[in-house]
């Protein structure tokens, strides 16, 4: 027993480490540039009463929102270990009834949808302002060096986005270590910052946060549109709960970064107020490094800012495949990096549509601060509904008393609406940038949901009633000549046999199953509970395959599970119907032609099901259908 504890806590503590390298990264490197942002917002000087409220009003807002909101309260709720917004929703369908035709969505869904755009959003805009705040201290160290800080910032994110393909754990296990070193440093550095100027300590009372505030009219209200930037983090860290577990992230926030982060604002607090052309000439964070201790810091921040991108690059894998598996988003290539922990992915399509995004960003906006004024909206917009869809679940799902988390999730619901709105004057300063693309998200995800949705419909529609094929079946050969499976999200009726003749005398000589794909509210499933086997007649089968939504269904899987139940299609002589959908015009309800050919052209793109599944070429049969949309 006390060698499986030993080894219990070595993992834990392994885990997190490597969270440090993965999880931890944009929320701790927000110092680099926070600071600094709360005195240009707030539009106020360099007094220490101002720098004393501003590090205030950052304390109380790493208390209340990561440790009150994020790690003690939605954390506390996953999905069988899933976290994020998309695994919110998927726990709010638990109890739904699976089905092979998607349910309307509801008011929920769509708040849950706008909330993964908006994360996506703010992901782009995450490396690149990561990266540049930090090669920025080059121009800080040697002006002359300057010219090169775009040059340089470009090729760590080019870099940075290369070995992604090697998967969250060793990417964490490389990049933890340094995490180590980056949060000692910048905690001893607060620390030194501090004992010269202990004044900065009265920012622990949460009254001076609430003075500056009040004090400052407007300006009071619109610091919060910088003092965001201290969490933005914070939703890349539920996201990424699947990597490593809540205990490791709990551990590695309130042992290590969180002291950190609380040490570094109170040291540039101090800071300015020694000396407050700190904040003209330089940034606050490099000035609490002066001589030869800066080219070390900028080093190390700069390979720490590359680590700070990580954390919302492994949150957007998993919501793509969260996605994905939600029938929120084409299919696409999904890679599992890690046999041990089955929710870390890499999604090569999304890896390349970030870098790139990435890269465009620091080209074409070219500083830090410039970046900063397109930061911020999104990822407050993404804690709104996360705070949202979150009391939608503990309420109706986990039956959570409202009188309690009434209060609670609307203050939280308060302070998230307080970030959105102080953010909102950024909007035509860059903060566009994010909200387009979150708006393209949205689009994608709303036309591929509905029109998939509709497919299923109408193909339901035209599939023949299983009781009326059973009436006709009639055949004609003793033993058959092989099997025909039918790819159906409707295993009540038989597609294709009403509209093709030459499938009906085909059936005759054959075996016919009908193989339903459903996707189970639940991240993963047993192997046993995977398959179930209806033999309706003596050559005709129906089998139900259940994946889990994190899970990425494999024809291998399901055909090795039907073995086991004591159906054998795993032969030479199996052919696999899938349709080809031709899109027309319905009658009743049409999409708008506009939608229409957009999902026209997302289903060209998409990955193809048989595809997906890893079904031999040489036993597809693709059969044209026209689909009412």
């Amino acid at each position: 027993m006390v060698n499986v504890s030993r080894r219990a806590r070595g993992a834990k503590l392994s885990l997190a480490l490597a969270a440090l390298g993965v999880v931890f990264g944009d929320i701790g490197t927000s110092p680099l540039y926070t600071f600094k942002t709360c005195f240009t917002s707030a539009n106020v000087g360099a007094e220490p009463a101002n720098a004393i409220g501003i590090a205030s009003v950052l304390l109380w807002t790493l208390v209340v929102v990561v440790c009150c909101k994020y790690v003690g309260t939605i954390m506390r709720v996953d999905h069988d270990g899933e976290g994020g917004i998309l695994a919110l929703l998927a726990l709010a369908s638990a109890k739904k009834k699976s089905s092979g035709i998607p349910p309307r969505a509801g008011w929920l869904t769509w708040v849950v949808v706008v909330g993964a755009a908006m994360l996506f959003g703010d992901g782009v805009v995450t490396p690149a302002i990561s990266v540049i705040s930090a090669v920025e201290g080059i121009g800080v160290a040697t002006p002359a060096a300057t010219a090169w800080i775009v040059p340089i910032s470009v090729g760590i994110i080019i870099g940075l986005f290369l070995i992604q393909s090697r998967g969250t754990e060793k990417v964490g296990r490389i990049f933890g270590p340094v995490m180590v070193v980056w949060f000692a440093a910048i905690g001893i550095t607060g620390i030194v910052a501090i004992a010269r100027a202990p004044a900065i300590l009265r920012a622990i009372d949460p009254r001076e946060a609430v003075a500056f505030v009040a004090h400052h009219g407007i300006y009071g209200f619109l610091v919060f549109g910088a003092v965001v930037l201290a969490v933005t983090g914070v939703e890349a860290l539920y996201a990424d709960l699947s990597h490593f577990g809540r205990a490791p992230i709990v551990l590695a926030w309130y042992a290590i970064v969180f002291p950190s982060l609380i040490l570094n604002y109170l040291g540039q607090g101090a800071i300015v107020i020694r000396d407050p052309h700190a904040l003209d000439i330089s940034s606050p964070f490099y000035a609490l490094t002066p001589g030869w201790t800066l080219f070390p810091m900028v080093v190390l921040a700069t390979a720490a800012t590359i680590i700070a991108s990580q954390a919302l690059i492994s949150g957007a894998f998993t919501l793509a495949e969260q996605a994905i598996n939600l029938n929120l988003w084409p299919r696409m290539t999904v890679q599992h990096t890690s046999r041990r922990h089955a929710g870390q992915v890499f999604v090569p399509a999304v890896n390349v549509a970030l870098g790139i995004a990435c890269v465009l960003l620091i080209v074409i906006f070219r500083s830090s601060d410039r970046l900063a004024a397109a930061y911020g909206l999104a990822v407050s917009t993404t804690m709104l509904a996360t705070s949202i869809a979150f009391y939608a679940v503990v309420t109706t799902k986990l039956h959570w008393k409202r009188r309690v988390t009434l209060p609670l999730v609307g203050a939280f619901i308060a302070i998230d609406a307080t970030f959105v709105a102080a953010c909102l004057p950024k909007f035509l300063d860059g903060a566009w940038v994010p909200f387009a693309i979150s708006a393209v998200l949205v689009l994608c995800a709303t036309t591929w949901f509905e029109g998939r949705r509709c497919t299923a419909v109408s193909l339901a529609r035209k599939a023949m009633p299983l009781d009326e094929y059973l009436r006709i079946a009639t055949p004609t050969v003793e033993h058959p000549k092989g099997t025909m499976v039918f790819l159906t999200g409707d295993p009540d009726g038989v597609p294709f046999m009403a509209s093709h003749r030459w499938l009906r005398q085909r059936a005759e000589e054959e075996r016919v199953v009908l193989l339903t794909l459903v996707r189970s509210p639940k991240p993963y499933l047993s192997d046993s509970a995977r398959v179930k086997v209806e033999n309706v007649q003596d050559r005709l089968f129906i089998v139900r395959a259940t994946f889990g939504y994190m899970e990425r269904p494999s024809i291998e899987v399901v055909l090795e599970a039907c073995e086991i139940e004591g159906l054998e299609i795993d032969t030479d002589d199996t052919s696999f119907f899938y349709a080809e959908a031709k899109m027309i015009r319905a009658e009743h309800d049409p999409l708008p032609a506009w939608q229409r050919g957009f999902f026209a052209f997302l289903l060209r793109n998409a990955r193809p099901l048989p595809e997906d599944l890893g079904i031999r070429a040489d036993r597809r049969i693709e059969i044209g259908v026209e689909v009412d949309l």
